[in-house]
């Protein structure tokens, strides 16, 4: 039996069903829509496999981003289309050949297997685990922002490091080059070596 989409959520959100059944009840009432969709984007099935996979994958890790347990079926289509252009980007970014067309129909049955295989596999947390990472950008409804939209590395994070020992470069040089040129009074190494001045 299909759950309705607020009992649906309702039971992703106890936290009492295991992974592989969260997923099977997210394929039941959705996945064959979603497949089409991802398909329709992508034109090929093994890619829109893989998108759909992650597609659970980010709802399962998320469900409590999502605002309206009406507006369920949406908030999966939106995590579908953000999976489907980041792969897609994945592929033009590795600069490989794109899908061709494939008209082939592949039975539900055996798609739900493949799916839910991928989506839960033990083996596979640690991939899960990266698919969900970083897919947490939502905006205050719970949805999905596309990749572009997508808030960057700020560059201070990986600037800073480098602008503080590039400053400590010049300032060593700068002293080296004062001593060089004798505008010290007295040379660099007894400075930095005198003793402190005590009282007597």
């Amino acid at each position: 039996m299909i759950m309705r989409d607020r009992e649906l959520v309702s039971a992703l959100r106890s936290g009492d069903v295991s992974a592989a059944r969260a997923c099977g009840l997210l394929f039941d009432a959705h996945g064959a829509r979603l497949y089409r969709r991802c398909r329709s984007m992508l034109g090929d099935h093994g890619a829109a496999v893989t998108a759909l996979r992650d597609t659970f994958v980010v709802a399962r890790a998320h469900i409590d981003q999502l605002g309206d347990p009406r507006r369920l079926a949406e908030w999966l289509s939106a995590i579908a289309d953000t999976e489907c252009e980041r792969l897609r980007a994945a592929v033009e970014a590795a600069d490989t050949p794109r899908w061709e067309e494939d008209q082939t129909v592949f039975p539900v049955a055996s798609l739900r297997v493949r799916v839910l295989t991928g989506a839960t596999a033990p083996e596979l947390a640690a991939y899960h685990a990266r698919v969900a990472r970083r897919a947490d950008r939502f905006d205050r409804a719970g949805f999905p922002l596309p990749p572009r939209c997508q808030r960057p590395v700020p560059p201070s994070s990986y600037l800073l490091p480098g602008l503080i020992i590039v400053a400590c470069a010049l300032a060593l040089t700068a002293l080296v080059v004062i001593e060089m040129a004798g505008l010290s009074s007295q040379p660099l190494t007894a400075w930095m070596t005198r003793p402190p001045h005590t009282a007597g």
